[in-house]
């Protein structure tokens, strides 16, 4: 009895122990411009730098979810979803060899191949995976030798391809994208006529020639990532130019919040659900402050990071 007893008190403590010294899942969330006009083309290629160096096991990007289907609606609908229906209508659907693509290394997968996945990826509504195999069928591994000017093709595709990613994961939350554009827009419309507009004028105006320095000294990306810039883009998305409350403006700050909230879980239960232990998210410098405060509210274990912590 002795011996059976010293035993459990021996497990429960090694097994306490393991526990505590398990790695820390972490997020390192860098912010994007999108797209960048020719003046700052390079301007990806320091954040791309520090991607590498982090070295993640997992990529999320600002891309709608295969199965929301309601995101994809809202803001798929136009271009990306007709497509892949039209595609489907002659795509030849092969589980057997997307499984063992899936488990090559990039760099023995011929054109072809990425064309496949190409294909794949749009009948089954993945446009994240659809524009990553895209780049790869289009410029192979080495990648393109100019800057593209946008987050997916100078960002997100030359990591994925560094780290031999196979799968990069969507995240946006887009649920009440027509609510936040008709709120946006009675928001404008108040303040038009109330005045308040001059104020996001001058706002707007001071933001632009604080990005003029950093974007002739090459360092329009990193800039991007401080907290007073983002603070600054914020200010835009959430309408707290105002000085004086409005309805319709308050409404939509609540959606933005909203949608933050939404992107949140949706890399949080991913990484919970595929064991991402060092992952990246990609996504609108607008949205790095508030997608860090509900990842530390959802997920407290998680430990969230930005470029300018």
């Amino acid at each position: 009895m002795k011996i059976r007893y010293t035993f459990l008190l021996f497990f429960c403590f090694t097994f306490s122990f393991m526990a505590q010294n398990q790695p820390q899942a972490e997020v390192l969330i860098i912010g994007t411009m999108h797209d960048v006009p020719k003046i700052v083309k390079h301007s990806y290629k320091p954040l791309l730098k520090i991607a590498k160096k982090y070295t993640p096991d997992a990529i999320y990007v600002e891309r709608q979810r295969p199965n929301d289907s309601l995101s994809l609606i809202n803001y798929e609908s136009k271009y990306f979803l007709p497509l892949g229906d039209s595609i489907a209508k002659t795509f030849q659907k092969d589980p057997n060899r997307y499984h063992k693509l899936v488990k090559t290394d990039l760099k023995h997968m011929s054109q072809q191949d990425f064309l496949f996945l190409v294909h794949h990826f749009a009948v089954y509504r993945d446009h994240a995976n659809y524009s990553y195999y895209g780049y790869l069928y289009q410029y192979g591994i080495e990648g393109s030798k100019k800057p593209l000017r946008n987050e997916n093709f100078d960002l997100t595709a030359p990591l994925g391809i560094y780290m031999n990613m196979k799968h990069i994961f969507s995240m946006d939350h887009q649920h009440e994208t027509k609510l936040y554009t008709q709120l946006s827009n009675a928001c404008y419309k108040e303040s038009r006529k109330d005045g308040q507009i001059k104020l996001l004028i001058k706002h707007n105006k001071r933001d632009y020639r604080k990005h003029i320095v950093p974007s002739l000294l090459g360092r329009y990306g990193r800039y991007a990532n401080r907290k007073s810039t983002i603070q600054r883009y914020v200010v835009a998305n959430r309408f707290e130019f105002r000085t004086t409350p409005s309805e319709p403006c308050e409404k939509a700050a609540a959606v933005w919040d909203r949608r933050n909230a939404g992107m949140a879980k949706n890399i949080g239960d991913q990484m919970n659900a595929n064991g991402h232990k060092k992952a990246i998210v990609i996504v609108g410098a607008g949205h790095v402050l508030g997608i860090k405060a509900e990842l530390e509210k959802q997920y407290p274990n998680l430990k969230v990071r930005t470029l300018d912590d």
